[in-house]
């Protein structure tokens, strides 16, 4: 299956637009009234779309990619990327390293 592995720095970027950043790409769980109701806010990539083997990398299904970049250049993200070929039971483990 072909994938696209996207290496981004956000070191010239405020903590608070990483944060914005991060929640805009896979989602945030918001909590009201203290705690007692829970809303999944989603984000541009499902759960199964995407792996992040480590910090600042990101293995994204091909179909995924252009939205991702778009969300980077908006940001100012600095970011390369790679295509490769992947085994698509990568995508189905949330476990890189097994």
């Amino acid at each position: 299956m072909e994938a696209t592995i996207v290496l981004y720095t956000t070191k010239n970027i405020e903590a608070k637009t990483t944060t914005k950043l991060h929640e805009k790409l896979f989602g945030k769980i918001q909590k009201s009234n203290y705690g007692r109701y829970e809303y999944e806010v989603k984000g541009i990539l499902p759960g199964g779309a995407y792996v992040r083997p480590v910090r600042a990398v990101i293995i994204v299904k091909k179909e995924y990619y252009q939205d991702v970049i778009d969300l980077f250049d908006a940001y100012g993200v600095k970011h390369r990327s790679f295509n490769i070929m992947v085994n698509s039971d990568i995508f189905k483990n949330n476990n890189f390293f097994k």
